[in-house]
């Protein structure tokens, strides 16, 4: 293992996936006063752990994605793809995860209820798109040499 091969990016990737999981534990959600909004039948505050059922799992896994590619980075691991590659797909994913369930395809909860983003929500996204970020800063670091036509 050589510490010495980590790059900017992969630190930025780091502090991006901890902003993404500490972000899961502020409000993300809340239903306002006096209001029949109701979120799991319940009203309040809500994180993203007390808001959905599966995509908590997907942000939280795809909070590991900088540290497997310090790991590949690290040990000198051949690739197929340029690191950092996978990275960015991640954060892109999560970052289009997080808008669809809260602008796009509306807010969690019942129909027609009163329920509000709270800052959790957008520390989460600016988590996704650091992640993004990483992926693509390491990724245009690596540079791919031409190869000659005709060969595989």
């Amino acid at each position: 293992m050589n510490v010495s091969r980590l790059q900017r990016s992969e630190y930025i990737g780091f502090i991006s996936a901890a902003v993404l999981l500490l972000a899961m534990f502020l409000p993300w959600f809340a239903t306002s006063e006096g209001s029949n909004g109701r979120i799991n039948g319940a009203a309040g505050s809500f994180n993203a752990w007390d808001t959905f059922a599966v995509l908590d799992f997907l942000l939280a896994a795809a909070c590991s994605a900088p540290f497997i590619l310090a790991w590949i980075v690290t040990r000198g691991h051949d690739l197929s793809w340029r690191p950092g590659e996978v990275t960015m797909i991640v954060g892109m994913t999560a970052f289009v995860l997080i808008l669809l369930n809260g602008i796009v395809l509306g807010r969690p909860g019942e129909p027609d209820s009163e329920i509000s983003l709270r800052f959790g929500y957008f520390v989460a996204m600016l988590g996704a798109l650091g992640l993004c970020l990483s992926g693509v800063l390491r990724q245009a670091s690596g540079v791919r040499t031409r190869r000659p036509p005709g060969t595989f």
